[in-house]
């Protein structure tokens, strides 16, 4: 029998191993076929992945189990200073006084991304054996900056990594966690056909190509997408960590975040020591946290972290207050939130409750040149301010009546600064620190109507509260 020390250890060497490993493939759409690391790292990577769970690990110390939504929300805002895609929308949600769950959805282009789901080894181990628990506050943690699949990766996740811990085998484990995820949810028929396809053909290949052709996603962080990895590469690697892990990473994408996941499940499975050697000695049981992250006394090796998961375990599992998931995840109700962002289309007045302005909402414009006005005016000592426009219509954007950006395809759009796709960032600051713009957009005819996506960002991709008029 492997001790729950030897299986906490194991999660984490394995989290660390995946992410590092992965690191520099993250975002890759050609698979790398990769036999070991590469290049050799000197150290392991500071990663997201795990850095996260960390902030959750020094809430959970600090608030045991009294630890809820409005906690978990004031140590996101206190201690990340990561403003990529989801974990960005969700703090300046936060920081506008929008609560957990509407924080997860507000103007959140991505609610169904990977963010949540790469920090649920932390609800896992500290609720060992009781997936439940894990699930009910792995729910909590990714309703503050996702919704839907992005909540739902991240409770099918603790679930699975629970129950292995708590002694499961890796097929009773992944069939319990199925059983948190609602019958709608697309992750949930994905693992369902995944398994059909497995008994089928017993062929890695085949489940990847049905993933590919039924579920890809041009966002590389896509849950749905990327979690059809991770349970394929858990369902072909047959509980061996080399195995499984080189299957998760050369799927690509979202690389690091796969791996990581599947050394985490793989690790707990089958303890730290019958992890191949050659997979730890280089990484030697240290974890290196990126700047982003202000938190103090953080572990700073692999012992330490689970020494201190241990302690959590022992002392908050079993409390009465502890509460669990009963059933499927249901997701909580929200406010919607409207900030009236205010809009001229064709000279007839329209209104965005966030950064989306939908187009398809006004059909008497299908087939016509679009012209879309609006004033912004930006906040009192905002700096290197960048306005984003994507939209998947070919597009010129005038700022003052000069041209500032033109895009000539119909590729998708990432509203997202710092990798946008489908769009263009224009620096503001070369407008010789101004305060107000009238910003013109032309949409050459595209069919369907596109969704335009307009937003400010600082070089830090921070959201900058601006005003839109007309």
């Amino acid at each position: 029998m492997i001790e729950l020390y030897e299986r906490i250890a194991g999660c984490f060497d394995g989290k660390n191993i995946g992410g590092t490993l992965g690191m520099p493939y993250e975002g890759s759409v050609i698979r790398p076929n990769i036999k070991f690391y590469s290049p050799l790292p000197r150290h392991p990577a500071a990663n997201d992945d795990l850095d996260l769970q960390l902030v959750w690990l020094r809430a959970l110390e600090n608030y045991r189990a009294e630890l809820d939504h409005n906690h978990l929300a004031k140590s996101f805002l206190e201690c990340v200073d990561c403003h990529w895609d989801e974990y960005g929308v969700a703090l300046r949600n936060l920081c506008d006084g929008i609560p957990p769950v509407a924080s997860g959805t507000h103007n959140n282009f991505f609610t169904c991304g990977l963010g949540a789901a790469i920090r649920s080894e932390i609800w896992a181990a500290v609720f060992a054996g009781n997936p439940a628990a894990a699930a009910q506050y792995a729910m909590l943690d990714s309703t503050l900056d996702h919704a839907s699949e992005g909540v739902y990766a991240e409770v099918f996740n603790a679930a699975l990594e629970s129950s292995i811990l708590g002694g499961s085998s890796l097929e009773q484990a992944m069939q319990l966690a199925k059983t948190f995820l609602p019958e709608d949810s697309r992750l949930k028929q994905l693992y369902d056909q995944l398994d059909i396809l497995w008994q089928q053909s017993g062929d890695f290949e085949v489940l990847y190509n049905f993933i590919i052709n039924n579920y890809h996603s041009y966002n590389f962080t896509d849950a749905v997408m990327n979690g059809g990895f991770v349970y394929s590469a858990l369902t072909a690697g047959g509980g061996d960590f080399e195995k499984s892990v080189l299957l998760a990473v050369n799927c690509a994408q979202d690389a690091d975040c796969n791996a990581a996941t599947t050394g985490a499940v793989i690790g707990a499975l089958i303890g730290r020591k019958e992890i191949p050697q050659r997979w730890k000695e280089v990484l030697d049981n240290k974890i290196v946290v990126g700047d982003y992250i202000k938190c103090d006394r953080l572990p700073e090796t692999v012992d330490e972290l689970t020494s201190r998961i241990i302690a959590l375990h022992n002392d908050i599992a079993n409390s009465s207050s502890i509460a669990r998931l009963e059933g499927c995840c249901r997701l909580p109700d929200c406010t919607a939130i409207d900030e009236k962002r205010k809009f001229q289309v064709n000279g007839m007045a329209c209104s965005a409750p966030d950064m989306c302005l939908k187009l398809p909402d006004l059909p008497q414009l299908a087939g016509e040149n679009l012209h879309i006005k609006t004033t912004l005016t930006l906040p009192d000592g905002a700096e290197n301010c960048n306005l984003l426009v994507a939209s998947r219509g070919v597009f010129t954007v005038k700022l003052d009546g000069k041209l500032a950006a033109v895009k000539g395809d119909q590729s998708l759009p990432l509203p997202a600064p710092h990798r946008v796709q489908g769009g263009r960032v224009i620096p503001l600051s070369s407008m010789h620190n101004a305060r107000k713009f009238e910003l013109e957009i032309f949409i050459y005819p595209t069919y369907p109507l596109p969704d335009v996506y307009i937003n400010v960002f600082d070089w830090n991709n921070r959201h900058i509260k601006t005003r839109y008029n007309i």
